[in-house]
């Protein structure tokens, strides 16, 4: 695998909140790293990190820099849902770059693994502990491997791509199927300031979809901010609902154990 020189930074969701501490971020990334910025610090708009026409043309000539190998977010929050349908994607069809990203960038993630070749990593970004842990996610990136540990809700065995991200993040991308993959998936999700009804019905979402359900041989549940009491009754039931072979992590998460996993991986479980 290509080794990362220049990393392309870009904020497609959400406003940049502490933007001192973001660029004191940025400079650590600058001591080993060429550094390109695609947005506008001072840019808002309410709280989205710039308007729908200025977040396209950045993603786009993120991509498009002939320098960029790693194209990073700073963080996710909402938005990405306005711009994943107005990505010129023959554009930056054949870049060849690594993306990384999570929470609200997994529409980008999902959008951008069925539309390009770039390789796309569920992981964590500028604001939540990209930095903090850069040398063990750049050495995931960029050699594809990595270690999750499981614990079974519901034995068997699967085998299909990573795939996932956002549970609300995914789900509010159901107004269309261009998205959903060719291949057959493991589906990770995970989410974070959700309450368990609101859980449970976007979980049901998914089993009413049909055309992802029959892609899913397997699930993997990560990490929802809930008390395990609270959590993993409504799991172990939607192990039994979906009745494919299901593992829980506390590994997939908003926080800086969040592992970085290869979008597009084939495994077996």
């Amino acid at each position: 695998m290509k080794k990362i020189k220049t990393i392309g930074i870009i904020a497609p969701s959400g406003d940049i909140r502490n933007i001192e501490l973001i660029n004191k971020k940025i400079a650590i990334l600058e001591k080993n790293y060429k550094i390109k910025k695609f947005y506008n610090e001072n840019a808002k708009n309410g709280y989205l990190s710039d308007t729908t026409e200025n977040k396209v043309a950045f993603f786009e000539q993120a991509f498009q820099d002939p320098e960029t190998d790693l194209v990073l977010t700073i963080r996710g929050g909402f938005g990405a849902i306005q711009i994943v349908d107005k990505i010129n994607y023959s554009k930056i069809q054949n870049t060849q770059k690594f993306f990384a990203g999570s929470s609200d960038v997994s529409i980008l993630l999902a959008s951008m693994y069925k539309n390009t070749d770039a390789k796309t990593f569920h992981s964590l970004m500028i604001s939540n502990g990209f930095v903090e842990n850069l040398e063990k996610n750049i050495e995931i990136i960029e050699n594809n491997l990595f270690e999750i540990p499981l614990k079974p809700l519901k034995k068997g065995n699967c085998k299909g791509i990573l795939w996932g991200g956002n549970l609300s993040s995914i789900v509010s991308m159901f107004g269309g199927e261009e998205f959903i993959p060719n291949e057959n998936i493991i589906l990770f999700l995970e989410d974070l300031a959700e309450p368990l009804y609101k859980i449970d019905k976007m979980i049901y979402q998914i089993y009413r979809n049909e055309k992802l359900k029959n892609k899913i041989q397997g699930i993997i549940f990560g990490d929802f901010y809930l008390e395990e009491d609270e959590i993993m009754p409504l799991l172990k039931q939607y192990a039994q609902i979906f009745d494919i072979p299901c593992f829980q992590t506390n590994s997939i998460t908003h926080k800086e154990n969040n592992i970085t996993l290869p979008y597009g991986k084939y495994i077996e479980l």
